[in-house]
This record gives C-alpha cells, structure tokens and sequence, in this order.
C-alpha cells in the first residue's frame, strides 16, 4: 500500500510537471506569434491558455493588445477591462484601455456625481481586492496593538496615542474592508459588459419588435441591470437604460 502510495504521488507531480511545461510552451507560442505579427495565431494560443482555467492579467493583456493590432476594438477593451480587474494599478493597460477606448464611436457624457464618490471609487480601484483584504488584516493587528497600549499604559500621552491611533485605525479598516468587499463582488459577480457588435440597436423592451431608443456601437461599456431569456436590460454612462440582445454583448467577469 505504501509503494502504491508513493507512486501514485510521483505520477501526480509528473502530470503536474507536464502540465506546467505545456503551458509555458504556450505562452512561448503566443509571444513569438505575437512578435512575428501572426496576431491571429496569437489570438487562438491566448485563449487556448485561458481554456485551460489558467487567469492572470497578463494574458488577458496580451490577448487585448492581439486584438488591438487586428483592429478588433471590441474584444481589445474587453480583455483590457478583464486584465485591469485582475491588476488595477497597473499604468500600462490603462494606458492602452484609454487608447483604445478613443476609437470607441459612442462618446457618452458621464452623469455627475458625488466628488467624494469618485475619489473613493478612484482610491479603492487603485489596489486589488486581494491587496486590500491583507491591508485589512494589517490594520486589524495594528488597530489590536493601539487598543493594548490603550488599556495597559500609565502614561496619559501614551493611554491617548493608543485611543486616538485605534479610532484612525479602525476606520481605516473599515474602509479596505469595504473596498476588499466590492472588489470582491466586481470579480465574481458580472455587471458591466462591452459592446461587441459593430452596432446594436437598443429597444424600450426585451422584443425585436419594440422601439428603438438608441444604438451603441462596438467597445462601449455598459452595466447590465436585469435579464429576460436572450435579452439583457443595461444602462449607459448618460443614465439611459433599455434592452439589447445577449448576442450584441459580451461581460466582464
């Protein structure tokens, strides 16, 4: 039983090694295609990888700027939507999500908000949901420590250092909490989607034969709100809502 055992363990970590060494061979593929300019070839190894269950940013990434190159805008800003999730702090795919957004034909005007709205939504996207989970549990043994030196020094600077320092401090929690939190949902709970026809036309309901209201054209984002058989209901950047078919778009998980 024992060498069965060990054996059973060698051929696991063999398929695991196999494993590791065929992805890195593709991957390999992928870039060369890419270098080459065979974007394309490279388009098909990029998701080959991903068809695999294997998620980073950086293929999502990669596989946005193949797309780019063959003048696909849509799957482009997808993919550089599904990357920025998994790193949004990183400078260069915003960078080229803000280049190709600008071939993006819908130019829709934000509804204003709230100033201090969209700075904390601009604070709480500049780190991962993972990055803010493990500031929280810093917080949390830092919040500990003040709360100690609170109830056990003699001191009065020190008592009032450690009330004042657990008060920042737990807010501070609070608030990479809140942020780990709605990181979290974004990443596992699809919303938002793109635009991945070259037009689509938007009905006041789930019915081909409905009213238009509008159309929007291929890599606009739109968030989704609900959704009837083949039809999702959205909302736009302007506060505009109405159906489109499941078809036209494509979401962001």
């Amino acid at each position: 039983m024992k060498r069965f055992t060990i054996l059973a363990i060698v051929l696991f970590l063999g398929v695991i090694s196999a494993r590791s060494q065929s992805l890195d061979q593709l991957w390999d593929e992928a870039n060369t295609a890419y270098i080459n300019a065979d974007y394309q070839a490279a388009i098909a190894t990029y998701d080959s990888i991903l068809a695999t269950g294997n998620v980073s940013y950086k293929i999502y990434y990669n596989l946005g700027n193949a797309y780019f190159k063959e003048g696909k805008i849509g799957p482009s800003i997808l993919n550089y939507n599904r990357a920025l999730r998994l790193a949004p702090s990183d400078q260069d795919i915003k960078y080229n999500l803000r280049v190709a957004n600008s071939y993006v034909k819908d130019k829709i005007e934000h509804v204003p908000e709230f100033f201090l709205k969209t700075w904390f939504r601009a604070l709480r996207m500049s780190l991962s949901s993972n990055t803010w989970a493990a500031i929280s549990l810093i917080l949390l043994i830092c919040m500990l420590a003040c709360v100690l030196l609170y109830l056990l020094a003699t001191k009065l600077l020190l008592r009032k250092s450690g009330f004042y320092g657990a008060i920042t401090l737990l807010l501070l929690f609070i608030f990479s909490v809140v942020s780990a939190s709605i990181g979290r949902r974004e990443l596992t709970h699809a919303e938002e989607a793109i635009v991945m026809s070259s037009a689509a036309p938007v009905k006041s309901s789930p019915d081909n034969s409905s009213k238009d209201l509008f159309v929007l054209h291929e890599g606009t984002k739109v968030r989704v709100l609900n959704s009837l058989e083949e039809w999702r209901e959205i909302s736009i950047a302007d506060g505009n809502k109405g159906w489109i078919p499941n078809s036209a778009i494509e979401l962001i998980q």
